[in-house]
């Protein structure tokens, strides 16, 4: 096995845990207190907030985690499928880092945003930073999508991943890029993710890699 494919087997594993946490804190934590999600009423959010940021913290945190653990993954995955879809994975690879750039944006605003503005209890200022990380978000689950698509596409002409987790990558990536439009698609995203990460970390951990497509495949 190939230290890469290595080191985006543990990130596979800890991306699952990453959306283990979202689905947590939104529903144990602010689904409780009728704040979760982005519609939630801003006057709402600031007053739960205020008793105790650390929930939309810890999100943020995740999410910038996430810029890191999905360009690592699509970088393990290109070593393991590149020889039969080199193309496709090269564009997964840029369509990761542009998810990447887009989720981590996303978390550094958010994260160094939030405090003061509910510190200033300031409604109007926490709906300006809600409308432009939740256009970072809706970018960055597109592109992320996209990524996901190229995934399942490499992986079934290959047959370089188990073909029930290619088609699981594959509806986590149509979910993703219809997510901007259809809401309820966010949610069940994530839980989608957390079975294709925890999957696609064993296969990179514990599953050698196999040998890729004829030439002719390639693209």
């Amino acid at each position: 096995m190939n230290n890469m494919q290595k080191v985006g087997g543990y990130a596979a594993l800890v991306t699952g845990l990453q959306f283990v946490a979202i689905l947590v804190i939104a529903f144990g934590v602010l689904g409780p207190q009728g704040v979760a999600g982005p519609d939630a009423p801003a006057d709402k959010v600031l007053a739960v907030a205020a008793k105790s940021a650390t929930p939309f913290l810890i999100d943020n945190l995740v999410t910038m985690l996430f810029s890191i653990t999905l360009v690592l993954g699509a970088l393990a995955l290109r070593e393991r499928l590149q020889a039969g879809a080199p193309n496709r994975m090269r564009i997964a690879v840029i369509a990761a880092s542009v998810g990447s750039a887009l989720f981590l944006a996303n978390g550094v605003i958010s994260f160094s945003g939030f405090p003061p503005i509910v510190a200033a209890n300031d409604l109007a200022a926490y709906r300006i930073l809600n409308a432009v990380t939740q256009g970072l978000i809706n970018a960055a689950i597109f592109a992320y999508g996209w990524t996901a698509l190229l995934w399942a596409w490499a992986g079934l002409s290959t047959k370089g991943l188990p073909t029930v987790l290619s088609y699981v990558l594959l509806l986590a990536g149509v979910v993703a890029t219809l997510s901007f439009a259809i809401p309820i698609f966010g949610l069940l995203g994530v839980v989608i993710n957390v079975v294709w990460a925890f999957w696609l970390g064993y296969v990179l951990l514990m599953q050698p890699a196999t040998m890729a497509a004829p030439p002719k495949a390639k693209m």
